[in-house]
């Protein structure tokens, strides 16, 4: 019944948005993936008008209106649109907002940039039609714990490597850490990021505030981070956990009764598991998925990172990396919601192709099924960021966010790479376009190119379509 209600979304509505002077897309006869029942759709139809799905229907008794485009969706497989949740494209260069497209992500959260003022720009450019990126949620300037942020400052003296970190706060009173809440409140953040925690009372008194605001708390999972009002945990649980089973079991299920998801970033583990030499020579050698893609600036960062890794103790990285590969499956099975993010703008990392890559790790190392994997990329980060009426499946009246696939995601989650078309924001992307877009990427990376691509005109102003989804 859900969708036939969806199917028939008002038919005076749908009369009156395909009646307006805007763009209108027909996909046709595609097998449309519904995430959330894990079911397929076969030969449907789905209308776009503007930024918006305004019809599915059977091909067989859904016809394109007059003047649509069309969008030859047969034998192929239409998904929502891709979310990474998180990214720090600020760090990895301009490129990567078109790179995420190319790959089929159409929605980041952005979590923590140097500088704030350009997440900002590119979040409120990307609404406002003015660039081509997805569509962007931005945090705060990272919060730190001082006396982690002193220490790194000394490590990046020995490794002689340029000092970034200086839009980063280290609260040193409740008092202070509720100021630092009310003030990025007034710059326009969407959410507040936290990566070392400071005391459980600075912490607890910025998590309330920030609660008391409006803005959703997310934070690294090191110790003394709190065990409710945040959203998500990002990366891991550090240090690893060396309790029993029936320890770690209950802090995931009182994680998980408090609402808290997870952002394992599995394609992070890379720069842990290799010395920083072998990674300097990765670097090198191209041996990175999509390195033909990054500039030469983001590349220089990765080996000032690597110089900076060696000025740090030696740890059993192999080891905690098996225990932490079993803490994901773990809270996976005791019921916390996992989300897919890349950390992209870190070494090594690619945006959009990275994102392919954690949903192979989801499946093989959290113990996802492929279509567990795919709802953490779409309608689970949807619910998430509280835009789950507008984004995160394949339904009428919903923002025209689409992918459209050669293969199907459900049988094997790497077939979310064999992507024939994107739809971002109502805009049609067909593979032409897309690989014109990856051709300036590289020509841009390569020093050849200034990023600029000849794409068809869009013949109606794109508009973010969500309050508060930027």
């Amino acid at each position: 019944m859900r969708h036939l209600a969806a199917a028939c979304l008002g038919v005076a509505a749908v009369a009156a948005a395909l009646a307006q002077p805007q763009r209108i897309l027909a996909i046709t006869g595609a097998a449309v993936v519904d995430v959330n029942t894990g079911g397929i759709r076969p030969d449907h139809t789905v209308i776009v008008a503007g930024h918006r799905i305004v019809r599915i229907g059977s091909a067989a008794t859904t016809q394109a209106p007059p003047g649509a485009e069309l969008l030859n969706g047969a034998r192929k497989f239409l998904i929502p649109g891709l979310w990474d949740m998180h990214s720090h494209v600020v760090g990895f260069g301009a490129t990567s907002l078109e790179l995420y497209l190319t790959q089929g992500v159409t929605s980041i959260r952005d979590m923590g940039a140097e500088r704030f003022a350009d997440a900002k720009a590119w979040r409120d450019q990307i609404a406002a039609g003015r660039r081509l990126g997805p569509r962007m949620r931005i945090a705060s300037p990272v919060v730190e714990n001082p006396g982690w942020l002193s220490a790194a400052k000394r490590m990046s003296e020995q490794a002689g490597t340029p000092w970034t970190l200086y839009e980063r706060f280290g609260p040193t009173s409740p008092a202070e850490a509720v100021r630092w809440v009310d003030s990025v409140a007034a710059l326009g953040a969407d959410h507040i990021k936290v990566r070392n925690w400071p005391s459980p009372e600075i912490g607890r008194a910025l998590v309330d505030r920030a609660r008391a605001r409006g803005l959703p708390v997310a934070g690294h999972g090191n110790e003394p981070f709190p065990r409710t009002g945040i959203v998500t945990l990002e990366h891991y649980i550090w240090p690893p956990l060396t309790s029993t089973a029936a320890a770690r079991e209950t802090l995931w299920r009182q994680l998980a009764a408090s609402g808290i998801a997870l952002v394992p970033t599995l394609v992070t583990w890379p720069t842990r598991l290799d010395s920083p030499d072998v990674l300097l020579a990765r670097i090198e050698g191209g041996a990175v998925a999509g390195m033909r893609y990054v500039p030469a600036k983001t590349r220089a960062r990765w080996r000032d990172q690597f110089l900076q890794l060696k000025q740090e103790r030696p740890m059993d990285w192999i080891g905690i990396h098996r225990g932490e590969m079993r803490n994901v499956a773990e809270m996976h099975q005791a019921g916390m919601t996992l989300l897919a993010g890349t950390d992209v703008g870190g070494p090594l990392l690619v945006p959009g192709f990275s994102l392919h890559d954690e949903l192979e790790g989801l499946v093989n190392m959290a113990r996802m099924t492929p279509l567990q994997a795919l709802r953490a990329a779409t309608i689970s980060p949807s619910r998430v960021v509280g835009v789950a009426d507008s984004l995160g499946s394949v339904d009428a009246g919903k923002i025209a966010d689409l992918v459209l696939l050669d293969a199907n995601p459900l049988l094997d989650i790497r077939h979310t790479t064999r992507i024939a078309a994107v739809v971002a924001n109502g805009r049609l992307l067909n593979r032409a376009a897309l690989d014109r877009m990856l051709a300036a990427a590289a020509a841009t990376a390569s020093g050849q190119g200034d990023g600029s691509i000849d794409l068809p005109p869009h013949r109606h102003r794109v508009r973010g379509g969500v309050a508060g989804a930027h």
